[in-house]
């Protein structure tokens, strides 16, 4: 009796792991207004989407790689260094770095400003992602824990900051002419350890000192600290923005 109980135990838990395995129900962690003023919304979508997720999913029919298909449509949640191409109910998501797939995502109907990411070739359930804006991105994980990006990005951000020397007024002055101020805007894409994988200027002063001393600034705070663990990401884009102004 207790050997046809091992086994039947077995069973179930190779049952369990296998892929397309049964929705399970997780409970995800719920926001408060201390986070985000859409507190109720972020935490609406994500009980809804909680409720039955597969911990894993089939993966093999997808192609590995991005060549010629049609891509979906832009929108406010895509990662600009990524293609985003409808397969069937999935959305397959390539690197535009090496044009590999890396994640296999699939939206509700009742809820199109979240994804749930699968991650390729694994096939494992990895995240939760809530669109409130294009500014406003909640990330959940496998657990249903909250991922709070703000304070890793925020250090970025600072030690940035305080790595650039903007040239002085008279010189800025000179170069703007008969304008007051110009911005420059960079997406910085961040690999886990830390180091700078791509430099992108998504918005030029079309004066290039600048430009170039914004580069200088990063370069001189590169590398950055590590991804926190409970970060699910390979890579991490941040956006940068930076003002030459004679004020």
């Amino acid at each position: 009796m207790k050997k046809l109980i091992l086994l039947f135990s077995l069973i179930l838990m190779l049952s369990n792991n296998c892929y397309g395995a049964s929705s399970i129900k997780l409970t995800p962690q719920m926001l408060t207004e201390k986070d985000t003023s859409k507190y109720e919304e972020v935490n609406k979508s994500v009980e809804i989407i909680y409720n039955k997720i597969k911990p894993k999913i089939k993966t093999d029919k997808y192609p590995k790689f991005y060549h010629d298909f049609t891509t979906v449509k832009p929108d406010d949640t895509q990662n600009p260094n990524y293609y985003y191409v409808k397969n069937g109910s999935a959305e397959l998501i390539f690197s535009k770095s090496d044009n590999e797939l890396k994640f296999i995502s699939y939206r509700r109907s009742e809820l199109p400003n979240c994804r749930i990411i699968y991650e390729y070739p694994s096939g494992k359930f990895l995240a939760v992602q809530v669109y409130e804006s294009k500014s406003e991105v909640f990330i959940f994980d496998s657990e249903g824990k909250y991922v709070n990006y703000e304070p890793y990005v925020k250090s970025v951000r600072e030690k940035v900051q305080k790595n650039w020397k903007s040239p002085d007024k008279r010189h800025v002055a000179a170069l703007l002419k008969d304008k007051k101020s110009v911005p420059v805007q960079v997406a910085l894409t961040l690999n886990k350890d830390g180091h700078v994988k791509r430099c992108r200027i998504t918005e030029s002063s079309k004066i290039k000192e600048f430009d170039d001393n914004v580069g200088q600034a990063i370069k001189a705070s590169a590398p950055f600290n590590p991804f926190p663990q409970n970060f699910f990401n390979e890579e991490l884009v941040i956006i940068l923005n930076f003002n030459f102004s004679v004020k």
